[in-house]
């Protein structure tokens, strides 16, 4: 969507698509509207038109109606596209043996990785665990009751319910995972009590599980046999559809720009760098030529003058 966004002339495409985010990741219905009051107010009013065109529970978080997980994008859709993508010339069978054995060989290699691993979550989202356990030692608390707290923080209080494993932030209800001020609550009850309110599903062990069963190869095998007498196969009963394969490469919105790769002064290859960018190392200067043909013009045209 940040790529579609119509932009009117004469205003910054950077300014409009940070308000745009505000809006996106807004996890309260007043957060967004004050994101889109100051589209308003930059006179970015066909930005505004044109997301209020789209359904709010399909790309606003705090509309969303159930769990993001911390995702905003569908990245994943446009990762496997690039892995396939010398893969899809190939007949419809030859393509799907070729996604089974990328899948097949990825789960091994996940598994492997992953029984390395010692910390109770994924090392991503240990990490993040960490981060919030340093983030909430400067705040203030006040206790309510055995679950309920008020946590202040330099930006403002913020009531947490563990029993309900709620937070005035929001941010646990839409990313399911908690934030700095339920770390702050958790911890005043244990060290030990954040990661039993953490979805097993960021749980190193939920990892291994997922890839522990494998993917077995599939043998070579002889053509089925013909599906009538004749050695033939019918064709379908639906419609005619369009000759020849499918486009391999997704279809852009109007607004869409797409970069294309240039040739770098520094290293001479094509790439999305220039020579102010590159960290590769320079080529080696190229010996002087001398134009053979331009000096044979020039004596044969002062022989005609001449003579």
């Amino acid at each position: 969507m940040k790529g579609n966004i119509p932009i009117p002339k004469g205003k910054s495409k950077q300014t409009a698509v940070k308000l745009f985010e505000q809006c996106y990741t807004a996890l309260t219905k007043e957060k967004k509207i004050a994101a889109a009051k100051s589209m308003s107010n930059l006179k970015l009013d066909s930005v505004v038109a044109w997301t209020m065109k789209i359904p709010l529970e399909k790309w606003v978080s705090h509309a969303f109606p159930g769990e993001r997980w911390g995702e905003n994008t569908s990245n994943i859709a446009e990762s496997f596209n690039y892995v396939i993508k010398r893969d899809k010339p190939l007949p419809a069978l030859e393509l799907v043996d070729s996604v089974r054995a990328k899948v097949m060989e990825q789960n091994y290699k996940r598994l492997l990785e992953s029984n390395k691993w010692t910390t109770v979550l994924t090392p991503r989202m240990q990490a993040r665990f960490n981060k919030r356990i340093n983030n909430c030692r400067s705040y203030k608390f006040r206790r309510s009751s055995e679950k309920v707290f008020e946590i202040i923080s330099p930006k403002g209080k913020h009531t947490v319910n563990l029993d309900s494993r709620t937070c005035s932030c929001k941010w646990w209800q839409k990313h399911s995972f908690p934030c700095t001020h339920e770390m702050k609550a958790m911890l005043q009850i244990g060290n030990n009590e954040p990661y039993k309110y953490i979805s097993p599903y960021y749980t190193s062990d939920y990892y291994r599980k997922l890839y522990s069963r494998p993917i077995y190869p599939i043998p070579d095998s002889e053509k089925p046999p013909g599906i009538n007498g004749k050695g033939y196969v019918l064709p379908p009963n639906g419609g005619r559809e369009q000759d020849g394969r499918p486009k391999g490469a997704r279809y852009r919105g109007s607004r869409e720009t797409m970069r294309k790769k240039r040739k770098c002064g520094q290293c001479g290859m094509l790439t999305f760098h220039n020579r102010g960018t590159c960290r590769r190392a320079p080529l080696a200067p190229r010996a002087p030529t001398f134009r053979k043909e331009s000096h044979f013009r020039i004596i044969k045209f002062l022989k005609r003058m001449l003579f």
